[in-house]
């Protein structure tokens, strides 16, 4: 017998609760159940949550399994010197494609653009920048990535030949380069991602901004989640919440990282507490007058309704209560823009798991197809993660026919997907 199922049936009968009366409780089948118990099936962590909050084992029994890591970007996880050397050369990739059009694409230093010129030019890839997020919630990252790639470079070179906005070109400068870490991730380029991400907080430093500076390591630590180190992810968001530079909505986005650590590790208390300091930071009016003071677009996802509510439901999920992350995830769900394609697919492809855990099988169809829709417009790495996990949790319901055509659905959508 594993250690789990050794832990799992003493827990159990100690509670006086028939294995039948458990299988009921958390939607999985007697037998594989008892296969659990007896040492002949390994437990994953999400049979493992919802046992465990069943039994009232305060995370214990989480703990007896080992991490998974959600998703691979390659053998290993890179270090900060292999993520500078992964990192393609774009300067060079823009001239060959410039050079292949007979069109050169370096700059010669110029000593006729005014300070007048140099705003006009930084108003407009601001405006580019708001464009780009707009589209990135309806086109697949690599086409999003194209254009940022070009605009970056771009603004790179004017960096260099400005007298009179150098800083702020460089402060927008990496605010691209944020967003193309993003996207790398959507891509599936955890390692090009976290190159982008730490290219972000040099420029931010030197642009002197250092509340950018420090929301790069809150993306780093949701990087640390989706390699499977929660560990990694809560000492990073914790350096956020400490950094007095640090202004409340990256605090408070920090604090949703520390509560998704918490929730892999089944900390109820802890991920409780962290979730209740993140709504206390990301308060609709202190998060206002932030933006308004700051003047620019905010750092993070600005198109999810009930930001909230959506990790709280993640968080939920991976704590073993899928009814009540369902409730929360279902309201994020409905204020999220029709049109906001990205952020729909990933989150509701975790409302469809919390359904599929909770019984709720007509509303977890419901809801997938939609999210095939949406995940099909703008192929997101982490919502296909997500409809992995769909996938095998419906292989338990192979007896229901129309189950079985959804998973070929999901199967299907994700062919050749990395």
């Amino acid at each position: 017998m594993s250690e789990f199922g050794i832990e799992m049936r003493r827990r159990r009968m100690r509670r006086e609760l028939s294995l039948a009366a458990l299988a009921d409780r958390v939607h999985y089948d007697k037998g594989y159940l008892s296969k659990i118990e007896t040492g002949r099936l390994p437990a994953n962590r999400r049979l493992a949550g919802l046992v465990d909050v069943e039994l009232e084992a305060e995370g214990e029994l989480v703990a007896l399994v080992p991490q998974e890591s959600r998703r691979r970007s390659g053998p290993e996880t890179p270090t900060a010197e292999d993520a500078q050397s992964s990192e393609p050369d774009w300067g060079r990739e823009l001239a060959a494609f410039g050079e292949a059009l007979s069109v050169p694409l370096t700059m010669r230093p110029t000593a006729g653009r005014g300070e007048a010129d140099d705003l006009r030019l930084l108003t407009h890839y601001w405006e580019e920048f708001d464009r780009h997020r707009r589209l990135s919630q309806q086109l697949p990252p690599e086409l999003v990535l194209r254009r940022l790639i070009v605009d970056f470079n771009t603004l790179m070179e004017l960096v260099q030949t400005s007298r009179s906005t150098a800083s702020r070109l460089r402060l927008l400068a990496a605010r691209y380069a944020e967003f193309i870490g993003w996207m790398c991730q959507e891509a599936g380029r955890l390692d090009l991602a976290l190159a982008w991400t730490r290219r972000t907080a040099d420029l931010a430093t030197r642009a002197e901004a250092a509340d950018l500076a420090a929301y790069t390591l809150v993306r780093e630590a949701e990087l640390a989640l989706y390699e499977g180190d929660p560990a990694t992810a809560m000492e990073l968001a914790g350096r956020v919440l400490e950094d007095p530079r640090a202004q409340a909505r990256s605090r408070g986005l920090a604090a949703h990282r520390q509560a998704q650590a918490f929730a892999v590790r089944g900390d109820h208390a802890g991920c409780l507490n962290s979730l209740d300091h993140a709504r206390d930071l990301l308060h609709p009016e202190r998060i206002a007058q932030e933006a308004r003071s700051a003047g620019e677009p905010v750092v993070g996802s600005a198109t999810v309704g009930g930001l909230d509510n959506a990790i709280a439901g993640w968080c939920h999920y991976d704590l073993g209560r899928p009814r009540r992350a369902s409730e929360f995830l279902a309201d994020a769900l409905e204020r999220t823009p029709a049109e906001a394609h990205r952020s729909r697919a990933l989150f509701g492809a975790r409302l469809a798991l919390a359904y599929e855990a909770s019984g709720e099988l007509e509303e977890m169809r419901a809801v997938t197809l939609q999210v095939l829709r949406d995940a099909g417009l703008v192929h997101s790495a982490g919502a296909d993660a997500e409809l992995r996990g769909l996938s095998r949790a419906l292989m338990r319901h192979h007896n229901i026919r129309e189950l079985r055509e959804l998973r070929s659905s999901l199967d299907e959508a994700l062919v050749g997907v990395r």
